[in-house]
């Protein structure tokens, strides 16, 4: 038994010699073994161990049975233990107490280890938790990331030395050492699906289809998990190129490079980057996933859907946004206003915008970072703004007005962009649009006796 768990932890890299580990403790079984493989094999390993009971209060006298059967525990084999009771007044709306209590415990936990200086955290899931979780995620219609089952190690933290081994072996180490263990009267309870699925399906499949079912279950689950961390890395890799623009609360995506992936590719990436936006990291089923991936292979601007987390799918011009509305900041509105000569700094933008009067003769054609306009067409004030509602102009060569707005969708200008263009206007209109168009009303004639020169300089090339 200790051999086998020793194999677990080298074959994943679990425990490292001089670690301290805290070892959750509930007084069942598996963490009874757990605790007393940890506790035989800490000195050639060198560790540390501290027992962390959570008691959740929910069996009345049993449950403080239990934390009194693991003090008792530690106190003979020598061992730190640390316990704490559950303050039922923190559950949240919305969260089911099977939530509840695991986030408590894992609360309880993480501070445990904090407090401790603890490495790792180590949890005493053994083969058939690792069978029943599996088959709970297929009938719940999991992909390869619930059919992996339940990590070895995860987090870099909680670790699993138990995971290849059975029960059967678990029952057998305590049987010859001769340790007590406590039983947890509510897994009799069918009420909670993991339960129905030990006690009912399980047992049936044993059966009716093959004795070996948890045996074979768990090995499908390692063989998945090693695909799963393939499929990961790739799209870790796919995540990094110039295709994909993501943070917290916006991604972007080019929809012609998404039609080039492997369809499982194309899938996961999206599921990853919408869990990436999502505060709960969970809540994306199988149907939004393809309604999104659906959205792109159709690529119609202009079309959106609603998502969870109050996010929106929107395509626009061949790229796929995915924005979170949450707490999204008011749109920036900004405006300077301008003096010739003078000089103002554009902070929104980084840029310093020099402006001054000059004659013909004076005029820079080959610079990229100046503009010409006939100053006596320019109706004052004259300012440096991003758009508004009604913005209009006359482009350059064209005759007639045409709308910012209706320029910016010709243009397929990203509409999360379309707030950050820079423009200078008049009283009347538009005059010139950063980096794209100028207006026919001021530019330069043979009839032009005073030139406006504006230059634009990015702060970081500021002397």
């Amino acid at each position: 038994m200790i051999d086998k768990v020793l194999r677990t932890i080298d074959e994943y890299k679990l425990v490292n010699n001089g670690e301290k580990i805290v070892v959750a403790v509930s007084g069942g079984p598996d963490s009874v073994a757990l605790l007393l493989i940890l506790a035989r094999i800490a000195r050639q390993m060198k560790l540390s161990l501290v027992a962390a009971h959570f008691n959740h209060l929910l069996r009345g006298a049993e449950s403080d049975e239990d934390e009194n059967y693991c003090r008792q525990l530690c106190h003979d084999y020598k061992l730190p233990f640390v316990c704490e009771r559950m303050d039922k007044t923190k559950k949240e709306k919305g969260v089911s107490p099977e939530d509840f209590y695991r986030r408590q415990r894992y609360s309880f936990l993480n501070k445990t280890a904090k407090k401790h200086n603890a490495h790792k955290i180590a949890l005493g899931h053994n083969m058939q938790d690792q069978a029943h979780t599996v088959l709970l995620n297929l009938l719940r219609g999991s992909g390869l990331d619930g059919l992996k089952g339940i990590l070895p190690m995860r987090e870099g933290k909680f670790i699993r030395p138990l995971i290849e081994t059975t029960r059967r072996e678990i029952i057998s180490y305590l049987d010859e050492e001769g340790v007590a263990y406590r039983l947890d009267s509510s897994n009799k309870s069918t009420d909670y699906l993991r339960n129905k699925i030990r006690k009912d399906l399980i047992p049936l499949l044993q059966a009716e289809y093959n004795p070996s079912i948890e045996e074979k279950l768990a090995q499908t689950a390692k063989i998945i998990c090693a695909e799963d961390d393939f499929i990961k890395k790739t799209v870790a890799q796919i995540s990094a190129l110039p295709h994909v623009e993501m943070n917290n609360d916006y991604a972007c995506l080019d929809v012609q490079y998404l039609q080039t992936l492997h369809r499982a590719l194309r899938l996961r990436l999206l599921k990853t980057v919408l869990e990436n936006m999502h505060s709960a990291k969970q809540g994306f089923s199988f149907v939004h996933i393809m309604a999104v991936e659906k959205m792109t292979g159709e690529n119609v601007s202009g079309k959106s859907i609603c998502l969870p987390g109050q996010i929106t799918a929107r395509l626009e011009y061949g790229k796929l946004h995915l924005e979170r509305t949450v707490n999204r900041p008011e749109k920036s509105r900004y405006e300077y206003r301008l003096t010739v000569p003078g000089v103002v700094f554009i902070k929104e933008k980084g840029l310093a915008v020099g402006l001054q009067r000059v004659t013909k003769d004076y005029i820079d054609r080959g610079s990229n970072n100046k503009v010409y306009m006939d100053l006596d067409k320019i109706r004052p004030p004259l300012v440096l703004r991003n758009r508004r509602e009604g913005d209009w102009f006359e482009p350059l060569g064209m005759r007639g007005r045409k709308k910012i707005k209706d320029f910016f969708i010709d243009r397929k200008i990203p509409r999360p962009q379309r707030e950050k263009v820079l423009l200078l206007a008049d009283d009347l209109s538009v005059l010139w649009i950063e980096r794209m168009h100028m207006s026919e009303r001021v530019k330069i004639t043979d009839n032009t006796r005073n030139i406006l020169e504006m230059e634009i300089v990015e702060s970081e090339n500021l002397a």
